[in-house]
């Protein structure tokens, strides 16, 4: 097993779902709040870890909160951006399209924009210390509706897509929030030329999967997994190649599935839907995308090819122009066969 989680973790990778709110490490997170005068439950690196045991989705919401609330000024999402993306090339991650909420920052004293710029200064550094590529993917959240047309108008501007910004997603509580309520935003949206990529089939069943793809068109489906209890959905999913971001580890923690055994990713994969896997949150859920790759091996009955071939079609649905992807992936296919033979023959 040593040798096969050695092999993950050389694969060259990309990850389409991925949320900076929950990606900061306890030590920066630490730093944030010294630096801004804030106070923390905790004191410690070492007790900051000991919450990221959950017993219900409210005390993860509660601990993605608590980053929130340390990130004040654009020096801090910069700061954040440039650990986790640290993080990212430690997995051999080429490739992220990164998830952030900025109707959290409304009232921070500064604009978007600047956030945003802050963001891209770490990200360039990034880009020129390692090569790794990130874009951005700003959500609405759900449960809090009053800023949704103004993140929408924002998100979809020119300044932003310019900027990095390459679709508009939708997070947050499900239940009792229907996608519905965000169509209009999400038509605006992509009558300027940014695509819909919502969350749904995460906290709700099936149901919520329809209304999300009959109302807001989407391009891809954060997490999805609850498709698997409607067969007429799973066929809609692999007749328009609707891609899926499946996070296990998010699942079994939040209690989305019981077991990683019980979690339907094969079953998605062998009823030939398009699947990628991600972390969803990699701080608070303690976990990596080679430790993803590593559960779906040992827990989910998934092989490595299975696993090269989520790699290859996260390339396939990211946001990447076309000639990016034909780069990549010829770059990912070569290194797959030179690893295949050094760990797997």
């Amino acid at each position: 097993m040593v040798r096969l989680e050695r092999y993950l973790m050389a694969l060259p990778k990309a990850e389409l779902h991925v949320h900076m709110e929950g990606s900061i490490p306890p030590s920066l997170l630490l730093r944030l709040a010294e630096r801004n005068r804030l106070k923390l439950p905790f004191s410690s690196a070492a007790q900051c870890r000991k919450l990221y045991a959950y017993s219900s989705f409210k005390d993860f919401s509660n601990m993605l909160l608590l980053g929130v609330y340390c990130l004040r000024r654009p020096v801090d999402f910069h700061d954040v951006i440039l650990a986790m993306g640290e993080g990212l090339v430690l997995h051999n991650i080429r490739y992220a399209e990164i998830t952030w909420t900025p109707q959290f920052y409304l009232n921070r004293g500064c604009a978007l924009s600047e956030i945003l710029g802050a963001m891209n200064e770490a990200r360039s550094k990034l880009a020129a210390r390692s090569g790794l590529e990130i874009r951005w993917i700003p959500d609405i959240v759900r449960s809090r509706p009053e800023p949704a047309s103004a993140i929408a108008e924002w998100a979809a501007s020119k300044e932003s897509t310019d900027a990095g910004v390459v679709a508009l997603g939708l997070g947050g509580p499900e239940t009792g929030y229907p996608a519905g309520n965000f169509a209009s935003q999400f038509s605006y949206a992509r009558q300027c030329g940014l695509p819909a990529n919502p969350h749904a089939g995460e906290g709700a069943g099936a149901a919520s999967i329809w209304q999300t793809i009959e109302q807001l068109n989407p391009v891809r489906i954060g997490h999805g997994v609850s498709a698997i209890d409607d067969q007429e959905l799973v066929a809609h999913l692999v007749r328009d190649a609707l891609p899926l971001e499946v996070c296990p580890t998010s699942n079994v923690r939040l209690g989305v599935c019981k077991s990683y055994a019980s979690h339907p990713l094969k079953r998605l994969i062998d009823a030939g839907c398009v699947v990628t896997i991600n972390t969803d949150d990699p701080v608070l859920f303690q976990t990596s995308l080679t430790n993803e790759y590593a559960v779906a091996i040992r827990e989910c009955g998934l092989g490595p090819d299975d696993i090269k071939a989520a790699i290859l079609n996260a390339l396939r649905v990211s946001y990447l122009p076309d000639f990016e992807k034909i780069r990549m992936t010829g770059s990912f296919t070569a290194t797959f066969e030179e690893l295949d033979s050094r760990f797997l023959k």
